[in-house]
């Protein structure tokens, strides 16, 4: 028996596993035949990170949507390389380099949010799952409004959401049916280590 309305599930703080966990959940949803549908708010359709490989993997049950512009800088080092202005900001030992403008990242998010209500108003083929990665962060950077994505997710009907970002707001807790808090102990990139293929991308 379907509920009357999707769960919503969130994954916030500050440590790894947010993504990996609805990774998780959404390969569950695949091996019951389910139909899942992504948005990455920041990875962009060029980096090569492993979970793009779904597509093909599981064909016409999972859809990906890279709509990200990749690392977005608040406040950061500008640095100009050749005609170009870019933020870099120090992470550890490593560095993030963000080369759009606040405009652009804005914009990709607000696409990202266009393209969340086209699933929700489909007659068919409607996602069983909609995960909506990083999305909080999107929220905090002021990229989306959060009464924008409060109303989104109220129309939401029988599909489920997963939301991911870290410092999730009150109001999107509240509305939540899970929360789960993924805190940071240790993790390899403060001390300078890069992300291994497989276990982080």
């Amino acid at each position: 028996m379907k509920s009357e309305k999707g769960l919503i599930y969130i994954f916030t703080g500050d440590g790894k596993g947010k993504t990996s966990a609805a990774l998780g959940v959404s390969l569950r949803m695949l091996l019951l035949g389910k139909r899942v549908e992504w948005i990455s708010w920041y990875k962009s359709k060029d980096w090569q990170i492993s979970e793009k490989l779904l597509d093909g993997k599981y064909k016409g049950k999972i859809k990906m949507h890279w709509i990200g512009k990749g690392f977005y800088i608040k406040k950061g080092k500008e640095v100009t390389t050749g005609s170009k202005k870019i933020k870099v900001a120090d992470v550890g030992q490593s560095k993030v380099i963000d080369d759009n403008s606040f405009e652009n990242h804005s914009e990709a998010a607000k696409k990202g949010l266009s393209l969340t209500e086209k699933m929700l108003k489909r007659n068919v083929r409607r996602p069983d799952l909609l995960v909506m990665d990083e999305l909080i962060n999107a929220v905090n950077d002021n990229l989306v409004k959060l009464d924008d994505v409060l109303s989104i997710i109220k129309k939401r009907g029988q599909t489920n959401l997963i939301l991911t970002g870290r410092g999730c707001p009150e109001e999107l807790i509240t509305s939540a049916d899970l929360v789960s808090e993924i805190k940071k102990i240790k993790h390899p990139f403060d001390v300078g280590k890069l992300a291994v293929r497989g276990l982080d991308y």
